[in-house]
């Protein structure tokens, strides 16, 4: 079961401060409106800063009784390693790893961290969920049960193949269909176009 869980401001405010996260009008390649934009590329290169996300981020699955966290990105796993650190009792990690084909897929000797275990999925942004429906896929076909998926922040549906979703910061920036934006209803029209 998902907790819900509160914010600690100052996440908010180190991500600002070093320019990690930044407030206007965007669209996002999934069509939808925010008023934020986190540096993906960036967002993980402070460990303090990293941990107290994926400490914020593990808070929400603690009832949960997870097993492995998995994470189908590079972006996602340094974040993943954060969260299963601090549950508890800690969870294994596994990520996919880039194939010459271009696909993702987790390495076959990882797979006994998959089967039969209760799976948290974990990526740091989540634009249009495919790439976390992908991955949600490829552990269900290894026998996994995800139990939830969670990241810093979703501009995708609210839930995944029945999973909710929970984006850490998206009660703060929530993501909006073009037509239900509440900045282009205040007259700002012109999003600035970003290529995630």
């Amino acid at each position: 079961m998902l907790a819900q869980t509160s914010l600690d401001p100052s996440i908010v405010t180190n991500l600002k401060q070093y320019k990690l996260l930044r407030e206007g009008h965007f669209s996002y390649r999934s069509g939808r409106h925010s008023a934020a934009l986190l540096d993906r590329d960036r967002l993980l290169a402070d460990p303090q800063v990293a941990s107290r996300m994926g400490y914020a981020l593990a808070k929400a699955f603690f009832t949960s009784k997870i097993d492995t966290v998995a994470a189908p990105s590079i972006w996602g796993a340094g974040l993943a390693q954060w969260v299963a650190y601090f549950m508890e009792p800690r969870a294994k990690l596994v990520y996919a790893t880039p194939m010459p084909d271009g696909a993702r897929r987790i390495a076959d000797n990882l797979h006994d961290l998959i089967v039969d275990q209760r799976i948290l999925l974990i990526d740091n942004v989540m634009i249009s969920g495919e790439t976390i429906q992908r991955f949600d896929n490829e552990i269900h076909g290894l026998g996994g049960e995800v139990l939830g998926v969670g990241c810093l922040w979703a501009g995708a549906e609210k839930s995944l193949h029945a999973h909710d979703v929970f984006g850490l910061l998206n009660d703060l920036y929530p993501a909006y269909l073009p037509q239900d934006c509440p900045i282009c209803k205040d007259g700002d029209d012109d999003p600035e176009v970003i290529a995630y």
